[in-house]
């Protein structure tokens, strides 16, 4: 119930009973004290929780965004003057870039890596993390966007903003809800809904946070940043290199949806404006910026048909020229064994991975090294 129905559900209930003459006049005025009380300090709580959520802890209305912006800015402090490479996509990335590797083997000079990729992200996603990051002070060197096909193809189930909960939206996030939702009128009622009665709101996304136990397995959504590192890696299946049962069955899933979305396969203009829009937040950084093209099995690369490979080269061709961007395509750099299901690394071939990409960012990036 949110505070204003409260309201006025309570003046509703004093007019169908008003105060009764007689021994239990005084009654009534404690009844009516205690009921304004209860109101007064249900309003103070939902208005504090909001503040809180708005202002002093924003992190914890979306953990998966806000815990990676604390380990940013611990890793900034204990570097002071280093150059910072930070990496916005989608799983792929978050799992498969993991710069503790980098750090591992880095030659003296070199700019650290920062992994600020949330899981499903594409475009949208990209442009409204870039967007919060300005607002948090976040000012890399360089900025590496993700750039995948798949997420460039909107139609039914793959429309990126219907992979986004309202939950996990604040304020500063209304322009792309307005821009890029298919229902921005919803979407901003679901969210003055959640600025209403933030407590009840949030009440799953807080708790998952403090006693996790007491929310059902099925509704809990801890998993999105559980096991997130100090560098925003946040390490996939630990599986040996090779190829294994369990990695064929996960590969044969993957396909039976990648296969008929490369069969359809277009560029949504939708998406295309947001990298286009995502490129120039991350300049507005004041950051050099690229595409990071991450590693794709040979399987994967199998399903694309014809067409899709075209449209797809295409396009990131296109982008890049005409927007003067680096590209780092890694789309063949790993064994078909270090792949999960095709597309997603294991915690060995991330760290395989992230120490063959930090000499690409040095070697395409003078803004990396110091």
């Amino acid at each position: 119930m949110t505070p204003g129905l409260l309201v006025r559900t309570s003046l509703r209930l004093l007019k169908r009973h008003p105060p009764a003459a007689g021994w239990n006049g005084g009654r009534v005025p404690r009844a009516r004290a205690a009921l304004a009380s209860f109101i007064v300090v249900a309003v103070a709580f939902n208005l504090a929780a909001l503040v809180a959520l708005d202002e002093l802890r924003p992190g914890v209305r979306d953990p998966e965004y806000g815990r990676r912006v604390r380990h940013y800015r611990e890793r900034v402090a204990e570097n002071p003057g280093r150059p910072v490479v930070l990496v916005l996509g989608s799983s792929r990335a978050a799992m498969g870039v993991c710069p503790s590797a980098w750090e591992d083997v880095c030659p003296t000079g070199s700019g650290m890596i920062f992994n600020l990729s949330v899981l499903g992200g594409g475009p949208v996603m990209e442009l409204l993390i870039a967007r919060r990051a300005i607002v948090d002070q976040v000012r890399p060197a360089v900025v590496l966007l993700e750039y995948w096909p798949p997420y460039f193809y909107s139609e039914g189930n793959w429309v990126e903003p219907r992979r986004i909960v309202g939950e996990r939206l604040s304020p500063i996030d209304r322009p792309i809800v307005r821009d890029y939702f298919p229902n921005p009128a919803g979407m901003e009622a679901r969210m003055r809904a959640f600025r209403l009665n933030p407590i009840w709101e949030a009440r799953e996304r807080l708790l998952v946070q403090v006693f996790p136990k007491w929310v059902r397995n099925d509704r809990r959504m801890d998993w999105m940043w559980d096991g997130v590192d100090e560098w925003g890696w946040k390490p996939g299946f630990d599986y040996p290199p090779g190829n294994t049962p369990k990695r064929d069955s996960m590969l044969a899933a993957c396909g039976a949806i990648y296969r008929p979305l490369f069969a359809d396969y277009r560029i949504s203009t939708s998406a295309d404006r947001a990298l286009h829009e995502a490129v120039a937040t991350a300049r507005d950084m004041g950051a050099a910026v690229g595409l990071l093209y991450m590693p794709e099995s040979s399987e994967f690369r199998s399903w694309y048909t014809p067409d899709a490979e075209r449209l797809a080269r295409a396009h990131l061709a296109g982008i890049s020229r005409e927007l003067g961007l680096p590209v780092i395509n890694a789309r063949e750099w790993m064994d078909d064994g270090l792949f999960v299901d095709g597309f997603h690394l294991s915690r060995v071939g991330a760290r395989e991975f992230t120490q063959k990409l930090g000499p690409a960012i040095d070697a395409a990036f003078p803004e990396a090294r110091r």
